[in-house]
Parts: C-alpha cells; sequence; structure tokens
C-alpha cells in the first residue's frame, strides 16, 4: 500500500466517522459525544476547513473552537503529532502546509486513541 492509499483511507475514515459523530451531535447533543468523538469531530472541522476553504477562518462558521478543544485532548492523550502540528495554527500558511504533510500520522493517532476507548 503507498503513502497515498494510507492518506486516502485515513481522509475516508475521517470523513465516515466525522459523519456518524455529527449525526450523533445532532440527534443526541453535543454533550452526548465521549472525549475522542468530540476530538474527532474537532479534526473533522479543521479538515473541512483546510481542505474546502483552505482557510483557517472556516472554523467560525463550523466549530470555533476545534484548534483549541483538538489541542487540549492531544495534549491530554499525549498524541504528540498531532500536538505539534496544532501548536503551528498561530502561523496559517505553515501550519496549512504541514497539515497535508501530518494529515495521515495525526489521523491514524487519533484513530488509535478513539479505537482504544470502545
Amino acid at each position: 500500500m503507498s503513502a497515498a492509499d494510507d492518506m486516502d483511507d485515513m481522509e475516508t475514515w475521517l470523513l465516515e466517522a466525522g459523519d456518524e459523530i455529527i449525526e450523533k451531535r445532532t440527534e443526541q447533543g453535543e454533550a452526548s459525544l465521549s472525549a475522542s468523538e468530540h476530538a474527532i469531530y474537532c479534526m473533522w472541522a479543521l479538515d473541512y476547513a483546510v481542505k474546502n476553504a483552505g482557510s483557517l477562518d472556516a472554523l467560525e462558521d463550523v466549530h470555533e473552537t476545534a484548534i483549541e478543544d483538538l489541542a487540549a485532548f492531544a495534549r491530554a492523550q499525549k498524541i504528540g503529532v498531532l500536538s505539534a502540528l496544532l501548536d503551528m495554527a498561530a502561523d496559517e500558511e505553515a501550519f496549512i502546509d504541514a497539515y497535508y504533510v501530518q494529515f495521515d500520522a495525526a489521523c491514524t493517532e487519533l484513530r488509535r486513541c478513539n479505537e482504544s476507548r470502545h
């Protein structure tokens, strides 16, 4: 499997997991989400902003505190690659460049963290 296949797999995973979580959030409310589900929702929102809008400004419409929430989760769960990536968010251009490079590793860690809770 190539690195591109891995990226596609993580992209698919994030979109599918995000859809399930959005549905749960809509039906049962924000409080129904576990910490890892909330983190996946934050990653989904971040992915939406970066890939569809090319800007973190889009988070204002999707989930305004996604970066802060996801960073707190990543630090608490000791997800180093995600923590390091989110620490770059103050420099939006560098962050977006790094996002594409680190996406697969960040999603892999987030997925592992979520699966270990089920």
